[in-house]
């Protein structure tokens, strides 16, 4: 009578076998995966398209990628970047189709077309162009006109044109749309409606004549095109006289 073989009773294979059986089963697998140190590397993003190009009077930030910098001369503006002015500085944007945007003091713009978080903006314009803030968007084609946005948390703000035509619209509020030509303004708060006026000799001095110191400035903030027949030029702010602290300050 033969009794079954037990598992701990069955004969072991040579190892000759066993090598060989190993072998081909580490073959197998390898084939099965990719070769060890291949590395699949994906293509890098485009570089930002340049817009614009930034000049600048006085300390200027640049916002761009989430990462800050000091703007300077010649810079290049991308889409969605951010530009920053101080108390005492003044910034252009040159658009590449010729369009040009300058910043007052204490203003802070995203760049596409020009989007105002708060301060004052002078845009001189040939085609489509368009100012948007929180309360108000203006458009225009071939003008020249600033866009005002409260400082300090304020909501007021304000459209006064130069040449040209520009439309209002809101963006808070339900008001109608405006349309404002050369030497008129609109004037709001908020969501509550605007009210339309016409700009005096001084009040045109307020809105534009900030401009034209920018131009004095060789090689910098470069020059306004011509002015209309008829337009009064605005008498440029002077500078205050610079003192030597060896010499006595007279009152």
């Amino acid at each position: 009578m033969k009794f079954p073989v037990s598992v701990a009773e069955k004969p072991m294979l040579p190892d000759s076998v066993r090598r060989r059986l190993v072998l081909g089963m580490s073959l197998t697998l390898t084939g099965c995966v990719q070769p060890y140190g291949t590395v699949r590397h994906e293509p890098r993003p485009p570089a930002p398209r340049r817009i614009a190009t930034l000049d600048v009077e006085g300390r200027v930030d640049v916002l761009q990628a989430g990462r800050s910098t000091v703007g300077r001369d010649g810079m290049a503006l991308h889409s969605n970047d951010v530009v920053r002015t101080f108390g005492s500085s003044y910034a252009q944007v040159r658009f590449l189709d010729g369009d040009q945007v300058w910043l007052d003091f204490d203003t802070r713009v995203r760049v596409g077309s020009i989007f105002t978080f708060f301060g004052r903006v002078f845009a001189a314009v040939s085609g489509v162009f368009e100012v948007d803030s929180e309360f108000v968007a203006a458009s225009s084609e071939g003008t020249e006109y600033t866009v005002t946005i409260g400082r300090g948390g304020r909501n007021n703000f304000s459209v006064a044109v130069r040449t040209g035509a520009v439309r209002c619209v809101p963006r808070r509020g339900r008001w109608r749309a405006v349309r404002l030509v050369a030497g008129q303004r609109l004037r709001g708060q908020g969501g509550a409606t605007p009210a339309l006026d016409r700009l005096d000799n001084r009040e045109m001095q307020s809105e534009f004549g900030w401009v034209p110191a920018l131009r004095k400035i060789p090689g910098k903030l470069r020059p306004l095109p011509p002015r209309p027949e008829g337009y009064t030029q605005p008498v440029p702010r002077r500078p205050a006289p610079v003192t030597k602290p060896s010499e006595p300050v007279v009152r």
